[in-house]
């Protein structure tokens, strides 16, 4: 997928460079630090010149929070890791931390449904470099390899949200910095500065999964339309490097219709940048541990077969998407049967019920599981000319499956 950011923030770093030295005509005092060259380029230009300059400096750990709000309690995301820019990858661990109170809908689209648990897990570790994903759920004993475009559905942007474009690690608001339009500065205590400006609600969206994106405002038609302008504060230091930043995302919010995100009344994020320089230890190409190929070990739920074991959280947040796991190791369930259903889709309802009537008996044949069910999409069921009920078992506790794709066989 082509991000408008990309373009922005090139266009932005090749246009000027810094300047090697600062204003000659300037008269220090002796012994007194000169200024940072950047600070003497028009405001309009020194945040994203800062953008170059920390990239410049080979690399930095990383700190995120990102917190929906609502009425009754807050859904925090936390994110950190290691930036090598120079090396063009980074390491990165999330957390949600999400108060009981929070609205469930809204908590189960953020988290992602998955096909045979309430929702995607809390929390998980990913390693990204220019062509490769490594992504571990914190359920799971192996990390899933992904190379490459992944797109095992056409125009979804199945795990690209992980890898950024002005940085290794995607979904951090320096994804947006190179396009930013200051609007206001001020010198900070120590010679840095601060900056309040704003960027265009396109970008924003670039910031979060696919399928959460559904969920926000309409993306602009065009880039000569790029939505309501989004405010952020940046701060840089005196060596020219960006620090913090924080941005209020709340115009994301739908607030023209009722959604899954309905109940949360603000969208916020800070990012927080320290430890510059080349890491040490350097940054693994590949983590330590069992892999898997994605290419092989991730499938559709249409594409398992009775006997299959499976894990549900692929990274992809999809709900017809599946790890197949040896079933000698903990897994999350099992395919014990499939029906074939002919015919054109008949639609959700009448599908139901003939997954239902098809999977009937056989939570008495499976073991060691409660029994679920699904059945094939409209698209699926076009696509192959007939749909399938697919009839498996959930093995682990944690494992719940989602309202809208299973239901129980008794």
């Amino acid at each position: 997928m082509t991000r408008p950011l990309a373009r922005t923030v090139s266009a932005v770093a090749g246009a000027v460079l810094l300047l090697g030295a600062c204003d000659p005509g300037a008269a220090d005092a002796p012994g007194a630090a000169r200024p940072t060259p950047l600070f003497s380029e028009p405001a309009s230009r020194q945040v994203g010149l800062a953008l170059r300059h920390t990239r410049e400096t080979g690399g930095a750990d990383l700190r995120q929070t990102v917190t929906f709000t609502s009425e009754k309690g807050d859904a925090v995301q936390n994110l950190t890791g290691r930036l090598d820019f120079a090396g063009s990858r980074g390491e990165a661990a999330h957390t949600w931390r999400i108060a009981p109170g929070f609205p469930e809908e809204a908590r189960r689209t953020i988290l992602g449904t998955l096909p045979g648990r309430g929702t995607g897990d809390a929390s998980g570790r990913y390693a990204v470099d220019t062509r490769t994903i490594h992504y571990r759920a914190a359920s799971a004993g192996y990390w899933l390899r992904y190379e490459g475009d992944v797109e095992p559905f056409p125009g979804t942007d199945s795990i690209d949200h992980l890898r950024g474009t002005a940085s290794p690690i995607g979904g951090t608001l320096l994804e947006v910095l190179g396009g930013v339009r200051p609007a206001e500065a001020r010198e900070l205590a120590g010679g840095g500065r601060s900056y309040r400006a704003d960027f265009p609600l396109a970008e924003a969206l670039e910031l979060f999964p696919y399928d959460l994106r559904q969920e926000f405002v309409p993306a602009p038609l065009n880039a000569g339309a790029p939505g309501a302008p989004v405010p952020v504060a940046v701060e840089v230091d005196r060596e020219g490097r960006i620090t913090r930043a924080s941005a209020d995302l709340t115009s994301l919010l739908d607030k023209g219709r009722d959604g899954a995100l309905t109940g949360v009344t603000g969208l916020r994020a800070e990012l927080a940048l320290s430890g510059f320089g080349a890491p040490e230890p350097p940054l693994d190409t590949v983590p330590g541990g069992r892999v898997l190929a994605g290419a092989s070990a991730v499938v559709t739920l249409y594409g398992a077969r009775p006997g299959d074991c499976l894990d549900f959280n692929t990274g992809m947040r999809h709900r017809r998407l599946v790890v197949r796991v040896p079933c000698a190791g903990p897994h999350d369930g099992a395919i014990v049967e499939q029906h074939s259903l002919p015919g054109t889709f008949p639609g959700t309802e009448e599908a139901a019920e003939r997954a239902r009537r098809a999977c009937a008996a056989a939570g008495e044949r499976g073991a060691g599981g409660t029994p679920w069910r699904t059945w094939s999409t409209e698209e699926e069921w076009t696509e192959h000319g007939e749909g399938r009920a697919t009839c498996y078992t959930v093995s682990r506790a944690a494992a719940t499956p989602p309202v809208r794709t299973a239901s129980a066989s008794s």
